[in-house]
């Protein structure tokens, strides 16, 4: 248990490295998108705003694998890693028809 909790510590610790990263790099993108009128950064930039929810979305599911079991969860909460996985793919998904649906308004609009 003593390794699981270490490795789950790293990856906490990663994960926060690549929110801050994230987050410096989404309002970056942002900024330069608007005042560039350049589509493509601001598309980037909601990538990288849907980057640093994911990094919440997998600490915390680190935070919980971690927890012994209990009564509530007799064989541990092992689980919400995988569960927190699935969570961050459909984010990424939704971010990417987001973007879609911008890009054909855009065309269809210029």
């Amino acid at each position: 248990m003593r390794e699981v909790r270490r490795r789950a510590s790293r990856g906490v610790r990663a994960a926060r490295a690549g929110l801050l990263t994230n987050a410096a790099l989404a309002m970056v993108k942002l900024i330069t998108g608007v005042v560039g009128h350049s589509y493509a950064l601001v598309a980037d930039a909601v990538e990288s705003a849907a980057d640093v929810f994911s990094s919440l979305v997998v600490m915390g599911g680190l935070r919980i694998s971690v927890r012994e079991a209990d009564e509530q969860f007799p064989f541990g909460y092992g689980k919400a890693e995988p569960l927190s996985a699935v969570v961050v793919g459909l984010v990424l998904v939704a971010a990417a028809v987001g973007i879609v649906i911008a890009a054909v308004r855009e065309i269809q609009v210029p």
